[in-house]
Order: C-alpha cells, then structure tokens, then sequence
C-alpha cells in the first residue's frame, strides 16, 4: 500500500464542487489528512491498493482509514466524526488543490444540488484487506 498519512479522503479532481468541498474539509481539518484526487497518479494507485479489482469508486468521494474505506453518505460521517473527536497533534499535510484542472463545471445551482445530493444518497463501505 502506498505510504499515506492515514487518514485520506478521496475527491473527484476533475469537478469544481467537488474540490471545492476538498478545500473546505481541508481548511476545517487545518491540515490533518491527506486529501487526494481521484483522477491523480497517487490517487489512483492508492485506490488500487485499497479498492477490489476493477473497481475505481468514481461515483463517490471517499474517506479512507487503515481498515476501512467509507464512500458518500458513510464517507461523510466518518469524516464529521473525525473532525470532531480526531486528535488535535496530528502533523500538518500541505494538501495541494488546483481548480484549473476541473473540466465539469458544477458551479451552477443546479449541478451543486445534484453532486450534493449525490453524497447524501449513495453510501458503501469496503473493508480493506492487509
């Protein structure tokens, strides 16, 4: 497995909403989890320690600890609890986030509702085999 600082969320690099919501979580958490991108070379060799074979989880962002892998509304509630209860000495990550590299432009009110549905209405865990 890739050497991450656990624990990573997974987000969809590629859609301005969806890092938007990564650059939040980022600045809420000050910096204490990896956040990666989906469509990323280090996004996507994570995803293919962690996930089952041909499976690339595109449909959802993903939280990610050392046994587990939460998607969408299981993702989102592992990520609350984290930021909540996590521990404040954690080291800092320097996330880095470039919105030029977005090609769905989700800024519409339209689009932002569908994608933030979309974390609310699908969940999945998938228990990560050492």
């Amino acid at each position: 497995m890739i050497k991450e600082e656990l624990p990573v969320l997974i987000y969809d690099n590629l859609c301005t909403s969806c890092t938007s919501y990564a650059k939040m979580i980022n600045f809420l958490i000050k910096g204490k989890i990896t956040v990666v991108g989906h469509h990323t070379p280090q996004g996507k060799e994570f995803k293919n320690n962690i996930f089952p074979e041909g499976y690339e989880g595109l449909e959802m962002s993903w939280f990610v600890t050392e046994s587990c892998a939460y998607g969408g509304r299981a993702g989102l509630i592992q990520l609350i609890r984290y930021i909540l209860f996590s521990k404040k000495n954690r080291k800092t990550i320097s996330n880095q986030f470039d919105l030029e590299l977005c090609t769905t432009d989700c800024r519409t009110v339209k689009v932002l509702f569908i994608r933030s549905c979309s974390i609310i209405t699908h969940s999945k865990k998938i228990i990560i085999q050492s």
